[in-house]
């Protein structure tokens, strides 16, 4: 997987670890130390701030401020808080929360004023006349893919990814009753899609249960 190129991406927990010289092994979750803890909380701040993006093993998370995106990371959001707010470091949690290396040179250099993790430092010196983003080559995200989707297709693309958080709450959905569940009526869009398009659709997202026409498996006596 891309995100196993520790050239391009790393998690919260081993950036913040190769930013201050920390051993992983060695941390105790419930006595870390200040500097890991203010870089760990410096690293999700931008997250929220959107200043960096956020990734999970499964996608990308908190990209932008509308319902839906609240509604579909309220797990990340709660995770967040416990962590910035009440000093709560999920060890498991953020080291599957990855953050890519032009981001976060380009928020080193024009953000926070800091010299980039060592893994993340430019090779050679940096002259006194030129910025970090001048020296380097940094190669930005496409983020004009979402402006480039018709809106039929934006209401989709929301609809899907809001099904499927539904079914990872409650695998014992149908297909019919994902798409006409309260939450997809009330921030979804099911109305672009026929019950047969659902289907068709989200079959990829659909747990085993809706697939098998809403029967449970039967269980061995």
């Amino acid at each position: 997987m891309f995100l196993d190129n520790k050239e391009e991406f790393q998690t919260v927990w081993q950036l913040a670890h190769n930013w201050t010289g920390a051993n992983q092994d060695e941390t105790d979750t419930v006595e870390i130390s200040h500097e890991l803890k203010i870089t760990i909380h410096r690293l999700l701040h931008a997250m929220v701030c959107q200043e960096i993006s956020a990734r999970t093993r499964k996608r990308r998370i908190l990209e932008d401020n509308s319902n839906i995106t609240f509604i579909l990371d309220i797990y990340h959001n709660y995770k967040f808080f416990q962590c910035l707010r009440k000093n709560e470091f999920d060890k498991a949690y953020l080291d599957n929360l990855y953050v890519k290396r032009n981001e976060v040179i380009k928020w080193c250099a024009h953000v926070i004023y800091l010299d980039p993790p060592p893994c993340w430092a430019p090779k050679k010196p940096l002259s006194a006349e030129r910025s970090l983003a001048e020296t380097m080559e940094i190669e930005d995200e496409d983020k004009g893919w979402y402006e480039k989707l018709t809106d039929l297709r934006r209401k989709k693309v929301a609809s899907l990814e809001l099904a499927k958080m539904l079914w990872e709450k409650d695998e014992n959905q149908s297909y019919e009753q994902i798409r006409n569940h309260p939450i997809m009526k009330q921030y979804g869009n099911p109305s672009v899609f026929t019950p047969d398009a659902f289907q068709s659709w989200a079959k990829e997202y659909a747990s085993d249960y809706a697939r098998k026409g809403g029967r449970r498996k039967k269980s061995k006596e």
